[in-house]
């Protein structure tokens, strides 16, 4: 019995460390938008918003989500221009963070055999409760006439706003992994 609990809770703990390695992406567009003719685009620093969570908007997050994107970008092809007038469609970006609680619960009973059958002899239960912040990266394109939105990426797990190594990799990971999906399919995601 203590083997196989062994053997469940390391499987448990391998597909937990696998989960955390992914991300979690989604778009929406807007389908009267030729995204094939989109090569030129213009950066737009996302405003300022007074009150916002520090960890979710600070002067280093912006190099870091501006060098991101606008390297995945020009790796792609498009092209970044100085002047609005000059580019196809803008981008910008923007970081939400939401509080979570993870609850992990394990359960193991013990049994005894005894003179009239099998029985539960003791139960034992631990619980942990972890409180962490979730971040959202969302990478819109708009429209470069009126700013209206005609493309967003966005994607969790990708933003670690409270390491202080933050992990540059996975950041430029996590930028591609929305971009990759950009230009939309017209059959679907």
């Amino acid at each position: 019995m203590a083997r196989t609990t062994r053997f469940l809770i390391v499987i448990g703990l391998a597909i937990g460390l696998v989960g955390c390695q992914s991300f979690n992406v989604r778009t929406d567009w807007d389908p009267g938008v030729p995204f094939n003719e989109l090569q030129r685009f213009f950066w737009l620093e996302p405003p300022e918003v007074e009150g916002v969570n520090p960890f979710a908007d600070n002067t280093l997050l912006r190099k870091r989500l501006r060098f991101g994107i606008e390297s995945e970008l020009e790796k792609r092809g498009f092209q970044s221009m100085e002047e609005r007038g000059e580019a196809d469609f803008v981008v910008t970006y923007s970081v939400m963070l939401e509080e979570r609680l993870k609850v992990n619960g394990y359960t193991s009973t013990g049994g005894a055999y005894r003179r009239h059958g099998y029985g539960i002899g003791t139960v034992h239960s631990t619980a942990s409760v972890r409180n962490y912040q979730e971040s959202t990266l969302i990478i819109d394109f708009l429209d470069v006439e009126n700013d209206d939105l005609v493309w967003r990426g966005w994607g969790t797990g990708i933003v670690r706003t409270r390491d202080r190594n933050r992990n540059q990799d996975r950041l430029a990971k996590g930028i591609a992994a929305i971009l990759k999906k950009f230009p939309p399919s017209t059959t679907g995601e």
